[in-house]
């Protein structure tokens, strides 16, 4: 009865498994208990967690138990009181204009990242009075079907550009369209893997996942590459700041997932690059439902000053609900303070982490490597195989948890030790053994990745032949 499980179950593997996947198990797992990272299921089994919560895990569990609690006690006595305001509002709002950089801006409380973009966008186009947004190749930025321009969206989004990232001709697109488009989104996690969507296992058909590198040179794959891939991003987006200043056209950095995971600042901070309009969302509620836009005074209006009757209906019941409020509050201050060194702290680990993993996978010959971006990873598989995505469950079975997505998005919150991570590294390479001992990733020479593709296609021109017929 649970129709949101339902999607997420069967999307899980590459699309030809998919039918064999439901005969063969059931891949939800039900929990009680969190501990530190680890997760205690109905039968008692102990999972490490890796997968975030859907990047909304950024500081660990037991902080966003404390947050809940502080929030529950901040705002406790009032109730679900919306429409007047609790006095923590205005504390929240001065914390959240020091985050975006924009001291004299104004603030919209939403109930999740997809509101916020939406809020966002709507804004832009109201008071740029041009319809026109750009988006670029592979960028999540929700699944509201005004800027989902990928597969999931039936809907033809007519008043939305998708160029292509880190390309000057899409500078030059910008530049001629100037008197059309109303602003430019970014997601900065595209900085990971440019003009793709997010990895994932849904489509892992062989070993052609690319992450954490401009290049498809594997050995570039590595973390000078990503170093140098930062570089070449953050010049990317100073480039893209002047297109925008230079034609009046609104930036806005969707922050939902890199705000306070990149840093305490974002990828504002991060890549010293400042927007318009910042969307916030995920970690930034405690542990609650949110989502938040900043934004300069003269872009967040939703009246015209020369029309009355001309506004920007953009408002919700629980904006800025108390609970919501409280809990947001607790974890603003923690990011002021505790979470600065936690930043600096999980950088440095991750980095062994990843060295540590590769040193290892490559000692014992096992096709795996790792890659990262701060605390968000991903696997990077190094010959043609049409059973990577069974990683994942061999991955369960050793008493990690994973996300729909598989080995395709991993995170680390910040509580994460090197003790936690060598422990999550000896589980990784005992499941690629037993993948190997299985037999899933064997050595015949006649596997190929072009092998692989011809057999895909023959399979997919046999599935459609057969369904027109019958």
């Amino acid at each position: 009865g649970f129709s949101d499980l339902r999607f997420a179950a069967s999307n899980r593997v590459f699309l030809p498994f998919r039918e064999h996947l439901k005969e063969w198990c059931d891949p939800t797992t039900v929990v009680e208990e969190t501990k530190g990272m680890n997760l205690t299921d109905v039968d008692k089994n102990v999972l490490i967690d890796i997968a975030g919560s859907y990047g909304v895990n950024v500081c660990g569990y037991d902080l966003y138990k404390r947050f809940l609690k502080e929030g529950i006690k901040t705002v406790g006595n009032l109730g679900p009181v919306l429409g007047p305001l609790h006095p923590v509002l205005r504390e929240n709002i001065e914390m959240l204009q020091e985050i975006a950089q924009k001291p004299d801006g104004e603030v919209s409380f939403h109930m999740s990242g997809t509101e916020a973009v939406m809020c966002a966008t709507r804004l832009a186009r109201f008071n740029k009075k041009r319809r026109m947004v750009v988006v670029f190749g592979g960028a999540y930025h929700g699944w509201w079907d005004g800027v989902q321009t990928i597969a999931g969206n039936e809907r033809s989004a007519a008043d939305v550009i998708t160029l292509k990232d880190l390309d000057p001709n899409s500078l030059d697109v910008i530049r001629m369209r100037r008197g059309e488009i109303a602003a430019v989104l970014i997601n900065p996690l595209q900085a990971f893997h440019p003009n793709s969507p997010p990895p994932s296992d849904l489509v892992l058909a062989s070993n052609s996942r690319k992450a954490g590198s401009k290049s498809s040179d594997k050995k570039k794959k590595t973390a000078g590459g990503l170093q140098q891939l930062e570089q070449t991003y953050m010049n990317w987006l100073n480039k893209l700041r002047k297109v925008c200043t230079d034609n009046d056209i609104v930036l806005i950095f969707d922050e939902v997932y890199t705000g306070f995971r990149l840093a305490p600042g974002g990828a504002q901070e991060y890549y010293k690059v400042k927007a318009d309009l910042v969307c916030y969302g995920k970690t930034l509620g405690g542990g609650l439902p949110n989502g938040v836009v900043v934004g300069d005074r003269n872009l967040m209006s939703r009246c015209d000053p020369k029309k009355p009757l001309r506004v920007a209906y953009v408002i919700g019941t629980f904006a800025a609900h108390p609970l919501v409020l409280g809990c947001m509050n607790a974890f603003l201050k923690w990011n002021k303070t505790e979470g600065v060194k936690a930043h600096k702290k999980i950088k440095e680990l991750v980095k062994e982490f990843c060295i540590n993993v590769n040193e290892d996978m490559e000692n014992e010959d096992l096709p795996l490597r790792i890659t990262a971006y701060t605390s968000v990873w991903t696997m990077l598989f190094q010959k043609p195989g049409r059973y990577h995505w069974l990683l994942q469950y061999y991955l369960k079975d050793e008493g990690i948890n994973l996300s729909w997505v598989g080995t395709g998005r991993l995170n680390f919150s910040l509580d994460f030790t090197k003790s936690d991570m060598e422990k999550v590294q000896k589980k990784l390479k005992k499941a690629c053994k037993r993948m190997v001992e299985d037999g899933w990733w064997h050595d015949e020479k006649a596997t190929s990745g072009i092998s692989i593709k011809l057999a895909l296609a023959r399979e997919f021109a046999t599935a459609f032949i057969t369904s027109f017929f019958s």
